[in-house]
């Protein structure tokens, strides 16, 4: 079962993240608009995936579905990365390795973040409670786009979340949620089918971890989350309508059961500069 949304567009421009595009040769007459900013999006996930002279880049089909474009415009990215020398393509599996330190081409700019905003959204962490509960405690409503839900082969970061020994297939609802009609979140969340049969069947515009309690029974003894600051690109920077390399919000939670075993895990990413992070936690009444 596959459901499909509108893409969103991001910005176009090249941020001075990318600088060294420009530094040689005049780009903007050189290359299009979607050459330029993909050659962008590649320097940053260099920079997040902390990829050094030596590395493999990931292949055409993977820079593709990461970063939201066609092949041909990768292969443009690519060919430009090349003549620069910043890459080298060897034969066969060898694929795509770094010649030079790319990643410092877009290290300059991402840590500045802009935190003037006309109201920053309060999201407690460790919460079982879904966006649409969090946004309606504080008087917002959001608007829920079901991007992508289908059962597909996750990567083995995912699959040993749910107990397999590597690469699994899983249920995997990718979404984007608006609030007055600007982008809020991008959400990647994982289900195991085994254990929930038709899920699919189900609403995937509500809160997936209250789905799975009311239609399914489950019970939620802990909620693990990691957050992290990270810059955007590729897909991630388009539906968060955010040039490549402006920081965001990364939050991996995991909501685990009673038996020890993963319900939900979500992937979700917030601008930086609309979303503010608070804990609570209880004290035993002796500390």
């Amino acid at each position: 079962m596959l459901m499909q949304g509108q893409e969103t567009g991001g910005g176009a421009g090249i941020t001075p993240a990318a600088s060294a595009v420009s530094n040689s040769v005049d780009t903007s007459c050189r290359l299009g608009r979607a050459v330029r900013r993909t050659i962008e999006d590649i320097y940053v996930l260099a920079a997040q995936d902390e990829l050094v002279v030596g590395d493999r880049l990931p292949s055409e089909r993977e820079l593709a579905q990461e970063l939201m474009v066609s092949r041909s415009t990768i292969r443009a990215a690519l060919a430009y990365l090349r003549e620069r020398g910043e890459i080298v393509t060897g034969h066969g599996r060898e694929g795509t390795i770094l010649a030079k330190d790319i990643a410092d081409a877009s290290a300059q700019e991402r840590i500045e973040v802009n935190t003037k905003s006309a109201r920053l959204i309060e999201r407690p962490s460790g919460s079982a409670d879904g966006v649409p509960s969090m946004l309606a405690s504080q008087g917002l409503e959001c608007k829920t786009v079901v991007l992508d839900a289908r059962v597909c082969e996750c990567p083995e970061g995912i699959g040993r979340a749910f107990g397999f020994r590597g690469s699994a297939p899983l249920i995997r609802i990718e979404r984007q949620r608006t609030v007055l009609d600007k982008p809020l979140s991008y959400e990647q969340t994982y289900v195991d089918q085994r254990i929930y049969p038709n899920f699919l069947d189900c609403d995937m515009t509500e809160s997936i971890s209250q789905l799975l309690q009311v239609r399914y029974g489950a019970k939620v003894a802990t909620v693990q989350e990691m957050i992290q600051v990270v810059p955007a690109f590729g897909r991630c920077a388009k539906l968060l309508s955010l040039e490549s390399g402006t920081p965001v919000l990364y939050a991996v939670s995991r909501a685990v059961g009673e038996d020890g075993r993963t319900i939900v895990l979500s992937h979700d990413m917030f601008p930086a500069n609309k979303v503010r992070l608070t804990t609570s936690r209880s004290l035993s009444p002796d500390r």
